[in-house]
């Protein structure tokens, strides 16, 4: 049994002050709500004897780069966190380009807060035969400190894809001028700040159709501390050995008639009572009132879901919602997160990465905006343990209907029972192998480990990974950035269980991906809901598309968007047959119920 987007996105639009949990949790349960294809995926365990599932072909496509940490004598903590990196297209010729966070700079840009050493931001662009051409040098971005993250996103309703960079020194804002060239405007913009900056997401969170920036920092890191490991030998200082920041949420001008310029409301928003030490951050609406909140993955602290008000503020209602600590009521150190429906029940799940002798950890939603740590039923608790993980993405790799999960991991410590190496081999010391789960109907996920697989063969620092349909074939490829290591493109070559659609969402009047809007694909006789979420994981922009796999569906019946911004509005735009590419833009469908 299924139900329809249309009808479970109306009810969200009508929800206001007097949204009421149990209502809507009796309201979803007499609808029987399960979303999802009903067939029966082939069984994951086979492709452990199966060919590859991806081919690794950065070089052989033009993007020979390395990843260069730096000089680790110092231990300098920045240096084993980064980077991220980006897909997203830089030059509006419709192809994904390659934005790769560069990870040092000379020590001197460290000790010194007003120096003027830079490191320019690699930037690969896509030419119709599939290489990459750099465009470094010609880009304009450049950064000082340790880069962290990339973040994308139209900010001036331009058209163009704009930039913002985190780094060990704040944030860096660059927008485009149109030709994958970009100009710094962070003074400008008035988002300057020297804080330690992890992870960040642009999104409209007071919808008035402007491109909203919350930046979530992660320590208040001084150069030079040092730290040893349970031996007493050097290595890299824990979040433990330093405190926490305060997050800073910008609101857009845009709509006061100042494009690009934004207003710190840090404090007017109440996001200034809580420190934190945050990694990962998810910006979406988790409750199901129409508005949308924020999720702040942090390291060795609670998480926190800052849930917002009918006053545009924020009030921290983790805790009570369910998706603080573990199960046992621990703090865990976070890294990625995603936002996704992981069981296919029609709700959003929320899946973290955390440290090595942790387990990664599944909240599901068990009602509207309630959420239980149900990692134990899902496969991706115990298979973790050994691992430390990062960057996360939750694609449908075969196109059978249900997600599957690509995680890249890699130690921050070294591992207790490894004597010490030669220092010509420091990096060894914190590699491990990235891991692939298939999902299926039940919401269980089964480890995968082919032989000869390039993405979980070879041991490697692993931090960011985003993930698109780089080469437009209709299933998504994997982009990994790997500390000290070599930048990794995985093309997709999973024997495919089913059909796709890949859709942009466009809103048309302000010429941008509508990020934050919702889509509903209708079929014959499944359903499926993703959203418009570029920002996510572990410090790295995905493809805005959204990518769904449908199994034996050939055709779809239709599409429903609910728009981001303004008042609740659905709009329906009519289907047809499936394995292709579509663009909605906003205003050519029709008004969809509820709309």
């Amino acid at each position: 049994m299924r139900t329809t987007g249309s009808s479970q996105r109306s009810q969200q639009c009508l929800r206001g002050a007097a949204y009421k949990v149990l209502v809507a949790f009796c309201s979803a349960a007499a609808l029987g709500v399960q979303v999802g294809c009903q067939q029966t995926s082939e069984d994951p365990s086979q492709r452990s004897k199966a060919v590859p599932l991806f081919r690794e072909v950065a070089a052989s496509r033009g993007i020979d780069w390395i990843h260069n940490a730096g000089p680790h004598d110092d231990f300098p903590m920045p240096q084993i966190m980064g980077s991220g990196c980006a897909l997203f297209d830089a030059n509006g010729d419709g192809l994904l380009d390659v934005l790769l966070v560069p990870g040092h700079c000379p020590p001197e840009s460290l000790q010194e807060e007003n120096s003027q050493v830079r490191t320019a931001v690699p930037l690969f662009l896509q030419s119709q035969d599939g290489m990459f051409v750099e465009h470094t040098g010609q880009s304009g971005m450049v950064i000082r400190g340790f880069g962290m993250g990339a973040t994308t996103g139209d900010i001036d309703n331009d058209g163009d894809v704009d930039v913002l960079l985190t780094t060990s020194t704040g944030p860096l804002l660059f927008t485009n001028n149109g030709d994958a060239t970009f100009e710094d405007v962070t003074g400008a913009a008035g988002i300057e700040s020297s804080r330690w900056s992890a992870a960040a997401a642009f999104t409209d969170y007071d919808r008035d159709g402007w491109l909203d920036l919350l930046v979530v920092n992660y320590v208040d890191y001084f150069p030079g501390s040092i730290c040893e490991d349970g031996v007493g030998n050097r290595d890299y200082c824990g979040p433990l050995s330093f405190t926490g920041t305060t997050d800073r949420l910008y609101r857009n001008l845009g709509a006061d008639g100042s494009p690009g310029a934004f207003h710190d409301a840090t404090i007017p928003s109440g996001i200034v009572t809580a420190v934190g030490k945050g990694l990962g951050l998810i910006c979406s609406d988790l409750t199901g009132d129409g508005r949308i909140d924020f999720y702040v993955a942090n390291d060795m602290e609670p998480n926190r879901l800052w849930v917002q008000q009918e006053n545009l503020t924020f009030v921290d209602e983790a805790p009570i919602r369910g998706c603080a600590t573990d199960i046992h009521g621990r703090a865990q150190a976070s890294m990625g997160c995603v936002w996704t429906d992981l069981d296919s029940d029609g709700r959003n799940d929320i899946l973290l990465t955390h440290l090595r002798g942790e387990n990664n950890t599944v909240y599901r939603q068990v009602a509207p905006g309630l959420f239980a740590d149900q990692t134990g039923t899902t496969g991706l608790g115990a298979a973790s343990l050994d691992f430390t993980g990062f960057g996360v993405a939750t694609p449908d790799l075969d196109c059978d209907g249900f997600l599957d999960v690509v995680i890249a991991n890699g130690r921050v410590k070294r591992a207790p029972l490894l004597n010490p190496v030669p220092a010509s081999s420091h990096w060894a010391e914190y590699a491990e192998r990235n891991q692939i789960f298939f999902g299926s109907n039940d919401g269980l996920f089964q480890q995968t480990l082919p032989r000869d697989e390039p993405f979980t063969k070879d041991a490697r620092i692993s931090r960011g990974l985003a993930t698109g349909d780089i080469d437009n074939d209709g299933d998504i490829d994997v982009l990994v950035v790997n500390t000290n290591g070599p930048c990794e493109i995985f093309e997709n070559i999973v024997p495919k269980a089913g059909h796709w659609l890949m859709v942009r969402a466009m809103d048309g009047r302000k010429k941008r991906d509508a990020v934050g809007a919702m889509l509903t694909l209708v079929c014959k006789s499944a359903t499926w809901r993703r959203e418009v979420q570029p920002n996510s994981g572990y410090q790295s922009s995905h493809d805005a598309r959204v990518h769904f796999g449908t199994g034996e569906e050939t055709e779809f019946e239709y599409v429903e968007v609910e728009w981001p911004d303004g008042a609740c509005e659905i709009e329906r735009f009519e289907g047809g047959p499936l394995d292709r590419h579509i663009l909605l833009i906003r205003g050519n469908g029709s008004r969809g119920p509820g709309g």
